[in-house]
């Protein structure tokens, strides 16, 4: 029997009905309570085990029997059917089919060969599937493995930034201690002015290695999670003030800092943490800014209760493709002339993860002229 004698028996004795996409045509599970023969269109055949998600172990395509072992045996459906595309099928009750296998040898013979082809796709289908399952074992193996490595990386990292920090923090005191020691002599040395330059360039640099020491320190622990803010509230003026009379001390050009803040803006964050975001971006614009130029710090309150204080300055500004990378640590960016101003690389890099501890943001974009550089920072109050 072929396949034209068993389109003409459905046709005979079969009822027909239309499946849409994505209809189902029976359940895994679901009473076995029919036949079903393929017109057009194709189902794709899902089975699952347990409380596992179904899993597309199969497709029937046109010309095919369903449901017909289901028929024979009585048992429920063991997989479920999902219409792949629209699908005419041709439809004849558990009952029925039953009574004319009975009567009809051709059709046993038909469902012999059904059958037979059924399970050497179910064969070929559980071949792939555990070629596929071992490959996936594989890769799970190999991915823990990877994990193991970075965790042990990481572990080795902190270890040598702890190593690093405390290796450079000892000598480093042992040499202000020094420094402080010699400052109190300056009286007994032959030549005062000279002695006590030297002493102040001596100080400026252990002051500036202990700054970036500390901040190394607190982009460990931004990273680890384990940096605390102490959250209160106080005026923001009040800080900017303070900011700006620091790094105007030992300035070597002239450039003005005007700010535009609302005496008495109080603001909720970590004051000693938000201090030094601020010193980094002020001191920051302070390196790019030409010669009698103004740095403009503004600040205010945007009506979702967000603080927004920006640095805005005159200086070659940040190349657009350049202006997220410039807050990642090491980075140091060129400016058209392809001067390269110093630097560590790792103030803004504090200054970023700084705010977001805060659940703040901070962007650079130029200037409102379209030049130079604006630095904002937004800080939520809520």
């Amino acid at each position: 029997m072929n396949s034209s004698d068993i389109s003409r028996l459905f046709q005979e004795h079969g009822t027909e009905m239309i499946l849409e996409t994505g209809d189902i045509l029976f359940r895994q599970g679901d009473a076995s309570d029919a036949v079903f023969y393929v017109l057009s269109g194709n189902l794709t055949v899902h089975a699952s085990e347990g409380a596992s998600d179904p899993l597309q172990i199969n497709t029937i395509e046109a010309g095919e029997l369903v449901g017909e072992l289901g028929a024979i045996t009585r048992h429920p459906r063991t997989a479920t059917l999902i219409a792949a595309s629209r699908v005419a099928l041709s439809c004849i009750s558990t009952s029925d089919f039953r009574a004319l296998l009975a009567d009809s040898l051709y059709l046993v013979e038909a469902m012999t060969l059904t059958n037979r082809e059924h399970l050497i796709a179910a064969d070929m289908a559980r071949i792939q599937s555990g070629k596929a399952h071992r490959q996936l074992q594989k890769r799970v193996a190999s991915l823990g493995e990877e994990k193991d490595q970075l965790q042990e990386l990481l572990r080795l990292r902190e270890e040598l930034e702890a190593m690093v920090v405390h290796d450079l923090r000892n000598p480093l005191n042992t040499v202000m201690m020094a420094l402080n020691l010699l400052e109190r002599m300056k009286d007994e040395v032959k030549d005062p002015i000279s002695f006590t330059l030297a002493i102040r360039l001596a100080n400026g640099a252990a002051k500036r290695m202990n700054q970036l020491i500390a901040t190394l320190l607190d982009i460990a622990r931004l990273e680890a999670g384990k940096l605390v803010l102490n959250i209160t509230e106080f005026d923001l003026s009040i800080l900017l003030g303070e900011v700006i009379e620091m790094e105007q001390q030992g300035l070597k050009k002239e450039v003005e800092i005007v700010t535009q803040t609302e005496p008495g803006l109080m603001v909720k964050a970590d004051r000693d943490v938000l201090w030094r975001v601020m010193a980094n971006l002020l001191d920051n614009a302070l390196k790019f800014a030409p010669s009698e130029s103004s740095i403009e710090i503004t600040a205010q309150v945007l009506e979702n209760r967000t603080v927004r204080i920006r640095v805005i300055d005159d200086g070659p500004g940040v190349p657009p493709e350049e202006r997220k990378r410039i807050f990642e640590k090491f980075t140091r960016i060129r400016d058209a002339a392809h001067r390269n101003y110093g630097g560590t690389g790792l103030g803004l890099t504090f200054c970023r993860m700084a705010v977001e501890a805060h659940g703040g943001s901070i962007r650079v974009d130029a200037g409102p002229s379209g030049g130079g550089s604006c630095f904002s920072i937004e800080l939520p109050q809520d």
